[in-house]
């Protein structure tokens, strides 16, 4: 999903995962994707938990 006025993506991280992690509603996280890894946390926006993703 494109975020508003960006040329950023959100990944959606479904809210049972956010809660499983523990660290409330904006927990950091380390993300890999084709070898390349970053870390993040993960941001709210409209309601939905989002990973942001370049």
């Amino acid at each position: 999903m494109s975020l508003t006025g960006s040329n950023n993506t959100g990944i959606e991280v479904p809210p049972e995962i956010v809660e499983q992690l523990g660290a409330g509603k904006r927990p950091a996280v380390v993300v890999t994707v084709n070898g390349f890894t970053y870390r993040t946390t993960v941001a709210v926006m409209g309601g939905r938990f989002l990973m942001p993703f370049s």
